[in-house]
């Protein structure tokens, strides 16, 4: 039996991570942990990015926003109202494939696959949502 999946949406986000890398410097160390708390999974993500150095911080959030932002233009209206991002994480599968998910996101039998790619300052996430159907 193989898996293929029924497209279900896609969505891009592009983003300068200097962008991020101001709210990090120029802000107080209160406001950058407030902003990492909300954007990072607590779990899968803000440990990894609470034991980087700052450089490698700004990269690994401002690709964390871009990643989750592309997730949420995938979703209906009614998906999007209850959308937070630390919520969602990402991770690679076992070839070393990026995803990224949600465990309590509510529709069974869908992934989304994360495409991302960091260039100087630019990082470009593009997320696919599809349902997974079984075929025999």
């Amino acid at each position: 039996m193989t898996k293929s999946g029924l497209i279900l949406g896609i969505g891009v986000d592009i983003i300068k991570s200097s962008r991020f890398e101001r709210l990090l410097t120029s802000k107080s160390t209160t406001f950058a942990s407030r902003l990492s708390k909300r954007i990072l999974h607590p779990v899968h993500e803000l440990p990894k990015f609470e034991s980087m150095n700052a450089q490698r911080q700004v990269q690994y959030l401002t690709g964390s926003w871009a990643s989750k932002e592309a997730v949420f233009k995938t979703l209906d209206i009614e998906l999007q109202k209850k959308f937070i991002f630390n919520e969602w994480y990402r991770s690679h599968d076992s070839n070393g494939k990026p995803f990224i998910k949600c465990d309590e996101y509510p529709l069974a039998n869908e992934e989304f696959l994360l495409s991302i790619s960091h260039d100087d300052s630019l990082v470009i996430a593009t997320v696919l949502r599809q349902k997974l159907i079984e075929n025999s």
